[in-house]
Parts: C-alpha cells; structure tokens; sequence
C-alpha cells in the first residue's frame, strides 16, 4: 500500500493529466493514499522497531510534502469527504514547521482549492487537542489568498471557531455588510424567539455565518467581531442599528464593549424582547437591559420574572420584592435562582442569596423531601448548623451526592460525619496505604513539597518508562533533579519534560532551573544524538520558549515570540506562573515585535497581546490611544494587571476621553470600570458620588472582585493589597450619611453586599443577634477583621451559644479565625482534645504570643501528653500553636516525628523567634531526621520550608548552588533580614532562581551590601542586566554561574530548529 501511495508522488502533476483518469481510477487512488494514511495513523505497538518507525514516518513526510497538491485536485473533482477527512487529521499531526512548507510550497490556485474543500468539514469531530492545529491549517492556507472576501468568509464558516483573533482580523470589516454575495439577504427559519418578536427578519450570508457557528465561538473571538460591528461606515452608530441587524448579530451583543452597549437604546432593546435571556450577559449589560424590560408598576410582576429567565439572576432584592416576592422554597423563580447560584451567576454571600435563605429557613427543612433539598446544594455551606441538625439523617444522606463539588464548611463536615459515618482511624492513613492507590489520587492537586515528598517516598526506579510516569499524574511533579540527569537519550529527557510541563501543578523552580541546565549541558552532545529528536516533540518548543530566562528573551526571533504569544492567549495561567520581571520582559518584546518605539498601539496590538498587556511598562502603556483603551476596557478586567500598568491606568481612567473625574461619575461609569476601579488610589475612588454606589451596583462591583481573587488566575496574579481601596468605596454606605448622625447598624443584608470588616466594632455590637448568626459565617472567614472588631464578634457567639466552655466542637470550627478575640482564660476552657478543633486552632494565624501559649498548653494539659510523646499528627494539627512551646520545650519532640511533620509545617509563615526556629532545625539533623545539612539535598530544603530559616549561620553559608536552590520562596522570605545579609554571600544569592529572588524583602534588601543587591537583582532578571545595574559591572555572576555565550547561543538555536 505504501509502495502504491508512494507511486503517485511521481506522475505528472498537471490537470489534462487527471483530465484522463476515470472516476473509478481517481477514487481508487483517493482510497490507496487514505488507507495508508490511516493505516499510519493507528496507535503504535509498545515494542515498535523505532528504525522502522522512523522510515515509515519519513516515508508519509515525503508522500505529503511532494504530493499534496496532487491530492488536492483529485479530492475537488470526487468530493470524497471521508479522503478529505483523513488526509486533514494527517496535516493535523504534523510539525507545524513540515505544515508551513507544504501549504507555502504549494502553487496558490492548488491552496486555494483546497481551502474552499475545507468547508465541507463542518460535522468533523476535532478533539479539544487538535483544535489549535486545524485553525493554524486553515490560517496558513488564508494566506495564499491575496484579498478576503465575504464569500470566503461564508465557505469557511464552520472552521471560524478554530480560527486565531489574528486570523479573523485579518478579514476587511466590510465583510460584515456585504450583500452581494449568494443573491443577497438570506432568510433565516422560523423559532420561537423569532416569533416573540412578530417579524420575519432577514440577515446578511456573513452575519448569518457567525450567528449559526458563534456557539463553538470563544469569547475572544466574538470580542473582535463584535467590536468589527462599530466601524462607523458599516452599520453607522449604535443608537441607530435597526431590529433587524440587531436581531442577526445578538450572539455578538453580549461582547460589545460596555460603553457602546449602554448606548442601546431602550426600544432597541425592547424590539429584542424574549432573545435576552439566552444572549448570556453579563452583570453590566444584563443591568442595562433590565432597566428597559422590568416595569415595576404593572401587576404581573412574577410572569415578568419568569420571562426574564437567567437575566433574573441580576435582579437586586428590592427589585425582586417588588415584581415577585419569594416565598416557595420549590417555586419556579426560587429554583430559577437556585440553578444560578449553581451555575456561579449569583453568588453563594450575596443578598440575593440571603433571601433564598430566609424562604427555606421560614418554612423548615423537615417539609421538604430528599430530592426538593438537593436543589439546594449551592447553598448548603451558608445554611450554617442549626438548620442541618433539624434534618434528618436520610435527608443528610440524600443531599451528599449533591455535595461533591460544594465546599462545605469544617464545622459542616464535622457534623455530617459524625451523624453519618463512625469515628475511626480516618486520620490514621499513612503514606504507603496513600501510594498504594495511586490511581485515586493521581490528579489531585499536590504542593510542591507535598509532590517531592511523595516522590521520594515512592522510590521511582531510573529505569521508569514514560508511561509509567504519565500514570503518575501530578505525582510526577516532584521529581527531582537526579532523575532527569540519569535519562540518557536526550529524546526520552525531552518527552518526560513534556510530560512534566504538561501537568496542572506547573513545574517547581528548582526543576525549572535543574531543566534549563540540563539542557544547555546535553547540547555539547555529538550530533547524531540531536539527530535523533523526532518531529513528534515539536510541541515541546513553545512552552520552553515561555520559560526561557528572561537574559534569552531579546534573542528570540520575531515568529517565536509569537507563538508565546499564542500561547499566552490560549492558557494564560502559564504566563501568571512565571515571575513578574519575567512577564514583563515577554510582553515589552512581544510589543517591540508587534509596534515598533515611537508608533501607538493600535487595536489589534492589543487584542494579539492579550494577557500580555497588563504587563507593559508606564512609557510602553502611554502609547495606547485612550479611545482604543476605552473600548479595551471590558477585556481589562479578566486579565492580570502588573502593579506598573495598573498604576498608569488607574490615572488614565481619570481622564476625560475616557471615565473623567470621579466626582463625576454616574452608574455607567461604575459598570464600565467594573473592577478596574481599584487602579485608581483610594483618594479618587472616595470622590465618587454616593448616587453612583447604590448599594446593588456596590455589591455587585465587590463580588467581581472577589470572584477574580478566587479565581486560578486572580490567585496567581497576587495583587496588591486592596483594604484602603474597598473601605473608600464602601465608606457612604457604612458611614453616617451627615457628621450628626449615627453609625448605621447593619443587617446580615447589608454585610453581604458589602464585608465584614468594613464594620466597626461598635456596628458589630450593635447588630440583632438573628443576623449576625444568619452572617456567622462571613464573619469567621473574613481576614481583614482587626482585634477590636474579632472582640466584638466574639462576644455576639458568645451571647449566641453561651460560654466558651460549653462550645461543641462544631461550633468552634464554625467561628474560625473570630477565636482569636478571645480571652486567655477563655481559650483555656475550650476542649482541645477534639482532632478537630485542635486543627482548626492550629491553621489560625494571628494569635498573640500569649495566645500561643496557652492554647498549646491547655492541649498538654487536657490530653495528658508529654511533649516528648507527640507524634507527627499532633504535630501537625498544632499548627501555628507549635511556637506556643518554648525552646527547652521544643528540644524534647521526638526528631523523626518532627521529620514527618516538617512537610506540613513548612509550608507555614511560623511566629515562632529566632531561638525557636534554630531549636526546629536543630530536630532535623539529629538521629531520626535526615542528617547532617551538609548531605542535604535541595528537595530536603524544599520539604522543610520555612523550617529552614532557623538553620545556623555557618551552615547557611555553606550552603551549594543545588541546596540554596532548594528553598522554598517563602522560606527566603522568613529569614530575619540581619541573618540573610550575614550569611549569604554575592555568590551565593545570584545562584536564587528568578521566583526565589523576587522572594526577597524590601526589609533583607535594606541589611544587604551594594554588590549583594546586585546579585540579588541579577538573579531576579535570570543573569540579565536590570535597569538599575545597566553600566556596572556583573561579572562575578558571569563568571560564577553562567553558562558560556557559545552555550547559551547553541540553545537558542536548537530551539529555532525545533520550531
């Protein structure tokens, strides 16, 4: 079959020649090459002849690079779908390098052809994992193509969903309004939604296009069609778009910058009628089009409600009281809440939500049946404990299913297991009964020292194949260095690195620095071993290409910061993964690529960085026109914003073109900033006047940002602090509205649409004792909360349940962090031999010293242990208290128990003093712990953490490359600055990883000596100059741990080969 495939490639490649074939003969030889090809694409058998592999590979290279267009032709006049489909999933799973010079290779009328095939394609199954392939395909074949034209645009309308931002770009806006193409307008069918309008729309073939395929669209790419739609020469302006264009473009609507959406006018909006709650808006523009379609003075009120569908999710609960008060706990607008609340559209602490609470609380858990409660689901853990005790136990049993992806609260867990499951030994799993089912715990989400911990626990043979190492999911995150040195094909060294960057968990510091070495290392190799890469790992480049250390990034060529580029728009918690000089450098040379010095920014700058925009500097920001960052504005607020692009925004924002002075501001400018109000200072955000923070616009503003803060990427991005911030915004609403009026008192309604801590303790005090029970919950997990407002909470739980010595485990779970207000003797009284109170006391930070204390003594005493006899679980469970114990205390817990524990308490910022900590590390050299320090390796460092802050000076300052490398970033963080300056010497600390040196406190910074800064920054900026250093002079770096140039230069270009 391959020798018959093979054959074509040497006939002529002429149509008069195929003119001759038979059809028969032309779907005889459409049938040979995709059987071949589909042969060749059959998984391939564990024991393979990788030399036959390899011929067999090259042998379809050949017969794809040479024949393609051949093929191309052939399929035109057969129109075999099924050949088409085959020979597609084969350029599929090509190096993109070979897909470029096929498709570039090629005579254009032959890509051309074959592009205008493509469309018959529209019912192919591509797996998520194809998908970039398919629109990098079809982009390249779009470049043989001198002009696009909206015909095009139509024949490829099934591929648009694979397409880049770049990609569809690139296609004339007058694509959108031309209708001259398939004999005009194309009349849509009929549905339910059309008929709710009482018109027959028609629409334009393009629009029609995007309309029916906008399903599988991504945000990003209706964005840029949308944003397409306000080109002033298409359509004209937004408040004079008429119905029907409305009508065709409304999967687009929800993605119109907010300033142009509120432009809607309230017929236009009316004209859509029951379209809205299907369009999948969001809060600003849902709000906008609410105001159009709620009326409040009419009486059918509910059948409003259940008209507006999902859109009544944004309804605030005045709104709510007015048109349908809630009072069924299984009424269809209840349940309609409910499945928002489900689906994240309406938030667990809002005050929506507490009203949902107050219907099912009135009426009694006990009324309803197993299946009513397990709609209730998204807010178990705000039902608190009083409400789950009335229930009874088949009940509880029904709603666990409905539980697995609700975080339930501690003290909700206690309760459930203690009436459900019986107390034994689930707190006595040990690490082989954990490895020992390894399947089951594959993916969960392990620290780093928890993955290096389990790794070496698990003895990973040298000889471990790749699949073996795939089956251990995110386990394999803690591989350690060694492991990767002993692979000695530098093939099977890059696949296990796919492998590892491939994982959810990201790769650790240290492994990122051992990878980079390691490689510049195996580039000394002969040259038949780099021969023997094969093309299947070419999807290894660009993800090394985002890692690369930020002194190779001004060497990589203008296509391979583009493809970080693409990659950072695709996942961009890749880029948030690195440090902040490191995103930086990427997205300053991604912009030197895209819009050389001294030129603006254009739109489509912008819309390629992506992510990469919250990272320009103050200069590079300033070349943004304020009308394109106005209408960038909605795109902003999911991207992280480093502290220098923030700042500038935060004072562009200000400016007339854009938002102008705060103190002018309305409630469309509070929707159109979103979150984004928190880049401007504190100052300028108390000027906004108090009719623009209406107390639903205020709630909404704070749950976005709280929504971001909770997200994968908010928790990577690690922004500035932003308490002065939000006390500025909520300052009308918790302050007294004159200087002779008093404090208002708030309702639990009122704490969740603003926090917690907002409140003063006298506010607190003075708060019904029903709603602050109601609010409980908040208040135990809000951080923000100072010791004279936990004072004062403490108190209203104690008003609640009495004194704290007859608090049952559960409730003092349920207080959290409120424990801290209370008093010596009081904490003395809680029963501490509960596993899990203790645990919980010993995950609170912010205890006194006293506190400590006696928390950690009242445990002793209660549980009639000897310190000397705690084991590692009590260890553990003690927490922050273990700086409770004074040194001679500490001297005497038993070395390896403490081992056992460091893995755990490392991970903790201990308020433990000096003294305490050496007393720590003094545990793990002695017998039962790993040993002398000088043995240690760097994944020992790792797994103690902070622990290693206590580690003597002499035996800091001992330390190797390998070992300092080791330490966790928070561990450098926690060593006292005296003690950093004395015993790390310039050598050593510009040996720190990048994330390890920005770990580095402005406090150490301040004990350190000039050419100790210079190393620190030198580390920082990965051996590159920083601003700051440019001139002086670094060759104690180069000199101590540099790789030569020509080593650095071979890099690079091995890694332009492999692109």
């Amino acid at each position: 079959m391959l020798g018959q495939a093979l054959m074509l490639s040497s006939l002529p490649d002429n149509c008069s020649f195929w003119d001759a074939f038979r059809p028969e003969g032309r779907r005889s030889v459409l049938r040979t090459v995709g059987e071949y090809l589909e042969q060749e694409e059959q998984p391939t058998p564990l024991d393979f002849d990788p030399t036959a592999s390899s011929s067999s590979g090259l042998s379809k290279m050949e017969l794809l690079a040479c024949f393609s267009p051949v093929l191309w032709d052939l399929l035109q006049r057969e129109k075999s779908v099924w050949a088409l489909q085959i020979l597609v999933q084969a350029y599929l799973h090509m190096p993109p390098e070979n897909l470029q010079q096929v498709v570039l290779s090629a005579e254009r009328e032959a890509a051309q052809g074959f592009l205008t095939l493509m469309h018959f394609l529209g019912q192919l199954q591509v797996p998520p994992s194809e998908e970039q392939a398919l629109g990098r395909l079809t982009a390249l074949l779009l470049q043989r193509y001198p002009r696009l034209t909206s015909q095009l645009f139509i024949d490829l309308s099934p591929l648009i969903p694979f397409l880049a931002v770049s990609d569809l770009m690139r296609f004339p806006p007058s694509l959108l309004a031309n209708d001259s193409v398939q004999q005009g307008c194309t009349e849509l069918g009929h549905n339910s939604s059309e008929q709710g309008l009482g018109v027959r729309p028609v629409i334009l073939p393009s629009l029609a296009a995007i309309r029916d395929y906008s399903p599988g669209m991504r945000p990003e790419q209706k964005e840029a069609l949308a944003k397409r739609l306000l080109a002033p020469e298409l359509f004209g302006e937004v408040p004079a778009w008429p119905q029907e264009l409305l009508w065709a473009v409304l999967p687009l609507l929800p993605h119109l910058p907010l300033e142009n959406f509120l432009q809607l006018s309230p017929h236009q909006i009316q004209a859509l009628g029951d379209s809205w709650p299907a369009a999948g808006l969001g809060p600003g523009h849902a709000r906008h089009v609410l105001r159009s379609l709620v009326n409040q003075s009419v009486h059918d009120g509910e059948e409003q409600v259940r008209r507006l569908g999902p859109l009544a999710c944004f309804l605030s609960p005045e709104e709510l009281q007015s048109l349908a008060p809630l009072n069924d706990p299984m009424g269809p607008i209840e349940r309609g809440l409910l499945e928002c609340a489900a689906n994240g559209t309406l938030s667990p602490q809002g005050r929506v939500a507490y009203e949902l609470l107050g219907v099912l609380r009135s009426s009694g858990g006990a009324v309803l049946s197993p299946r009513e409660l397990r709609v209730w689901a998204p807010l178990f853990p705000q039902l608190g404990l009083r409400f789950l005790q009335e229930l009874s136990e088949p009940q509880l049993r029904a709603m666990l299913p409905a539980l697995q992806g609700t975080s339930v609260t501690p003290a909700q867990a206690v309760l459930l297991l203690g009436r459900l499951l019986p107390r034994h030994d689930l707190l006595h799993l040990d690490s082989a009964a954990l490895l020992a089912d390894r399947r089951r715990y594959r993916e969960l989400p392990w620290s780093e020292q928890q993955a290096q911990f389990l790794w070496k626990k698990m003895q990973v043979p040298t000889n471990m194949t790749l699949r073996n190492l795939q089956a251990l999911g995110t386990l394999a995150g803690g591989m350690s260095c060694e492991f990767l040195q002993q692979i000695s094909s530098m093939a099977d060294f890059l696949e296990v690195v796919h492998m590892v960057y491939q994982l959810p968990t990201g790769v650790r510091g240290s492994l990122r620095t051992c990878i980079w070495a390691e490689l510049q290392r195996r580039m000394a190799m002969p040259e038949p071993e780099l021969a023997a890469l094969g093309p299947e790992l070419s999807g290894l480049d660009t993800k090394l290409l985002l890692d690369l250390p930020i002194r190779l990034i001004d060497r990589l060529s203008n296509e391979s910061i583009m493809l970080v580029v693409e990659l950072v728009r695709g996942t961009p918690e890749q880029l948030l993964a690195l440090t902040p000089l490191h995103r930086a450098a990427l997205a300053e040379r991604a912009l030197q690529n895209l819009a050389p010095k001294e030129t603006i920014v254009s739109r489509e700058v912008l819309e390629t960085l992506g992510p990469l925009v919250g990272f320009l500097g103050t200069e590079s920001t300033r070349r943004i026109p304020l009308q394109i960052l106005l209408a960038h504005l909605s795109q902003l607020q999911g991207f992280c914003l480093g502290e220098l692009f923030a700042t500038e925004l935060g004072e562009l924002l200000l400016q007339e073109p854009l938002l102008g002075k705060p103190e002018l501001w309305s409630q469309d400018e509070i929707e159109q900033a979103g979150r984004l109000v928190f880049t401007l200072s504190a100052e300028a955000i108390s000027l906004v006047p108090r009719e623009a923070l209406s107390p639903e616009t205020l709630e909404r503003l704070l749950e976005k940002q709280q929504s971001w803060e909770q997200s994968r990427a908010g928790q990577l991005c690690a922004g500035p602090r932003l308490a002065p911030k939000k006390a500025a915004l909520v300052a009308g609403v918790v302050r007294p509205a004159a200087v002779n009026l008093p404090e208002p008192v708030p309702n639990c309604a009122d704490i969740r649409g603003t926090f917690p801590s907002a409140w003063s303790a006298t506010q607190i005090a003075e708060m019904e004792l029903s709603d602050f029970e109601d609010c409980l919950a908040l208040f135990a997990g809000d951080p923000g909360l100072g010791p004279e407002e936990l004072r004062a909470a403490m108190r209203k739980a104690k008003q609640l349940w009495g004194p704290p010595r007859g608090f049952h485990p559960e409730q003092i779970l349920q207080l959290g962090r409120l424990l801290i207000g209370l008093g010596e003797r009081e904490l003395q009284e809680l029963d501490l031999v509960d596993w899990g109170v203790l645990s919980t006391l010993g995950q609170i930070d912010g205890w006194s010293s006293v506190q400590l204390r006696v928390v950690v003594s009242s445990f002793l005493r209660q549980s009639g242990r000897h310190v000397s006899h705690l084991d590692f679980l009590h260890l553990t469970a003690l927490g922050y208290t273990l700086c409770g114990l004074r040194p001679e205390e500490l001297q005497h817990i038993s070395s390896w128990e403490f081992s056992q524990a460091a893995l755990f308490l490392g991970n903790l910022r201990l308020p433990c003093s000096e003294e305490q900590l050496e007393v720590l590390a003094q545990l793990l050299v002695l017998p039962g712990g790993f040993g002398p320090i000088s043995n240690w390796g760097p994944e020992i460092f790792t797994e103690i953490g902070t622990i290693a802050a206590g580690i003597p000076d002499l035996a800091l300052s001992a330390l190797l490359r390998g070992q300092i490398q080791g330490l966790t970033p928070l561990a450098i963080s926690v060593i006292p600055a005296p003690k950093f300056a004395v015993v790390f010497s310039p050598t050593q600390l510009s040996s720190l990883t990048s994330v390890q040196a920005v770990a580095v406190t402005p406090e150490q910074m301040a004990f350190l000596s000039p050419e100790q800064r210079r190393a620190v920054a030198w580390a920082q900026y990965e051996g590159k100059e920083s601003p700051e250093q440019q001139g002086r002079s670094t060759a104690w770096g180069l000199q101590d741990w540099s790789q030569p140039s020509w080593a650095l230069a071979l890099t690079i270009c091995f890694l332009g080969n492999l692109l």
